[in-house]
C-alpha cells in the first residue's frame, strides 16, 4: 500500500529547512550559478578551446584556450630553472622525497598511518635534510657539483618551506615551553620578547635581515648563500608563530594535569615531556596546520630577494623573447600547484578538527 502523501504544510516546512530563508536561497542560487560559470570557463580554457601539445607553437598565437605545447617546452624549466639539464633527476628526486615525507607526516597526524611511530618520522627528517643538500649540491659519489645559485624552481620552494617548517617546529615548541613555565623568569621574559618581536615584524623585513645583515655577523671570510640565509630567517620567523599555537594548547589544559603529575612524583621535565606536551600538541594541531598553510604560501615572497622559486621560474619562462604571450599558462601552472598542495593541507586541518570534535563529544 502506498504511503499517504504529506500535507502541503509539511512539504513547505521541509523545503524551508532545505533552502533556508529567501535571502539564503537566493545567495545559494547565485553562488551555484557563479560556480557553474567558473567551471565552464575553466573547462573551455583547458579542454574545449585549448591547443593540443602535438600542434606547433605558431598555432597558439590566435588561440583562446590553453596552449599545452607551452608546458611541453617549458615545464622542466619552470620546475628546475637553470639547474643543469642533464642533472634534472637530482632536483626531481629531492622534490619527490620532500613531498613524500610531508605527505606521510600529514597522513600520520590524521591517524591514517598509525603504524608509523613518530620517532621513525623524526629519524627520517634527520636523514632527509642533509641528504637534500648533498643531492642538490653534489660533489660526492660521482655527482657533479652544482653551485647553489643555480638551485631554482620547485626544489627551492620545498627547501624554503618544508625544511624551514620542519626545523622551526621544534624551536617553536621550545619557545612555547619557556614562555609557559614560571621556574625561570629570565628565560620566560626572553621568550616573550623574542616571540612578540618576531610576530610584530613583517616577514619581508625578516627576509632582508637574513640575506643582508646575517652575513655581516659571521666571521670574516665566511660566505653564506642567499638560499641558506633565507632558510635561517624563515626558521626563526615561523618558530614564533608555532610557539603561540603550542602555548595556546598548553594553556587550554586543566590545572589538574599539573597536580596529578606532581602527585606521581614526576619532575618538571618529566611532567612537561610525558603529560603536558603530548596533550598540548594534540590540541594545537589544527592551529599548527593553519600556520603551516600560511608559512607555505608566504614562501613565495622570497622572489623579492632575487631567489628563483617556482613563481620566479614561471615568470622567467614567459619572459624570454617570443614567449611573452603565455603568462597566463605559466601562472596557471603555479596556481594549480599551490591549489593542490594547499588543498591537501586544508584536508589535514579539517580531519584534525573533525577528530577533535568527535573526541570532545
Amino acid at each position: 500500500m502506498m504511503g499517504a502523501a504529506r500535507p502541503p504544510g509539511q512539504r513547505r516546512e521541509r523545503l524551508r529547512k532545505w533552502a533556508g530563508t529567501p535571502v539564503t536561497a537566493l545567495v545559494s542560487a547565485l553562488s551555484a550559478a557563479l560556480g557553474l560559470w567558473v567551471l565552464w570557463r575553466v573547462l573551455d580554457w583547458t579542454v574545449l578551446s585549448a591547443i593540443s601539445p602535438a600542434h606547433p607553437m605558431a598555432i597558439c598565437a590566435d588561440a583562446h584556450g590553453a596552449c599545452w605545447r607551452f608546458y611541453v617546452e617549458k615545464s622542466r624549466f619552470m620546475l628546475f630553472g637553470t639547474y643543469p639539464y642533464s642533472e634534472h633527476w637530482r632536483p626531481a628526486l629531492v622534490s619527490a622525497l620532500l613531498l613524500a615525507l610531508s605527505g606521510l607526516v600529514g597522513l600520520r597526524i590524521t591517524g591514517r598511518l598509525s603504524f608509523i611511530r613518530p620517532r621513525v618520522l623524526i629519524a627520517a627528517w634527520l636523514v632527509m635534510i642533509p641528504l637534500v643538500f648533498v643531492l642538490m649540491g653534489g660533489g660526492w659519489a660521482g655527482l657533479a657539483p652544482v653551485d647553489i645559485s643555480r638551485w631554482n624552481g620547485m626544489p627551492v620552494l620545498l627547501i624554503l618551506s618544508v625544511i624551514a617548517i620542519a626545523l622551526s617546529l621544534p624551536l617553536g615548541v621550545m619557545l612555547a615551553v619557556l614562555r609557559y613555565q614560571s621556574r625561570w623568569p629570565v628565560l620566560r621574559r626572553a621568550a616573550v620578547v623574542y616571540i612578540e618581536t618576531m610576530r610584530g615584524i613583517p616577514m619581508v623585513t625578516v627576509l632582508f635581515v637574513g640575506v643582508f645583515v646575517l652575513p655581516l655577523t659571521l666571521p670574516p671570510g665566511t660566505v653564506i648563500s642567499p638560499v641558506l640565509a633565507t632558510l635561517v630567517a624563515l626558521i626563526f620567523f615561523h618558530a614564533s608563530y608555532f610557539a603561540e599555537d603550542v602555548r595556546g594548547g598548553l594553556q587550554s589544559l586543566p590545572g589538574s594535569q599539573d597536580e596529578a603529575a606532581r602527585s606521581l612524583g614526576l619532575s618538571w621535565g618529566q611532567m612537561m615531556r610525558l603529560v603536558l606536551l603530548p596533550q598540548a600538541l594534540s590540541r594545537s594541531l589544527p592551529a599548527l596546520v593553519n600556520s603551516v598553510i600560511g608559512a607555505y604560501k608566504d614562501t613565495s615572497l622570497v622572489v623579492v630577494l632575487g631567489i628563483h622559486d617556482l613563481t620566479s621560474t614561471a615568470r622567467m619562462a614567459f619572459s624570454e623573447p617570443g614567449w611573452g604571450g603565455f603568462a597566463f599558462e605559466a601562472y596557471a601552472f603555479v596556481g594549480a600547484w599551490f591549489l593542490v598542495s594547499c588543498a591537501f593541507l586544508s584536508w589535514v586541518g579539517r580531519e584534525l578538527h573533525r577528530r577533535q570534535g568527535a573526541q570532545g563529544g
